[in-house]
């Protein structure tokens, strides 16, 4: 699977950010949140914008997929912005989303208290599951 990063859902006829995959490129840019709304989507560094509102979110993720290494450009609605508020696009470079990074990892430490040594168990949550 090639694309952004990001778990979309329609919301009011916007297409919103629900969550952001861990490592995935939304993430590790920073430039996205949850909550904020796509309001158009453009192929490439200066392919034309196409506006999205009240399109079938289906449709807005088959825009957004494309092939690794690949650009595309999103028009953010801020999720604090209001609906006449300021978009602002964003480019992000689509990569293999690993669904490796979203999976729960154990570690086991070995800690010394006096003359005794412990074996403490830490795991590490990227994302809570529902």
């Amino acid at each position: 699977l090639f694309g952004i990063g990001a778990v979309l859902q329609e919301r009011d006829d916007y297409t919103t950010i629900r969550e952001l995959v861990p490592g995935g490129p939304a993430q590790l840019s920073g430039k996205l949140a949850v909550g904020d709304r796509i309001t158009g989507v453009g192929q490439g560094k200066d392919g034309a914008i196409k506006e999205v509102v009240g399109t079938r979110l289906d449709e807005v993720v088959q825009m957004i997929r494309g092939k690794k290494g690949s650009v595309v450009r999103l028009d953010i609605l801020p999720a604090d912005a209001g609906a006449d508020g300021t978009p602002r696009v964003i480019s992000l470079v689509r990569d293999k989303i690993s669904l490796d990074k979203q999976a729960a990892r154990k570690t086991v430490l070995s800690v010394k208290a006096g003359d005794a040594t412990r074996k403490i168990g830490i795991i590490t949550l990227p994302v809570f599951y529902e």
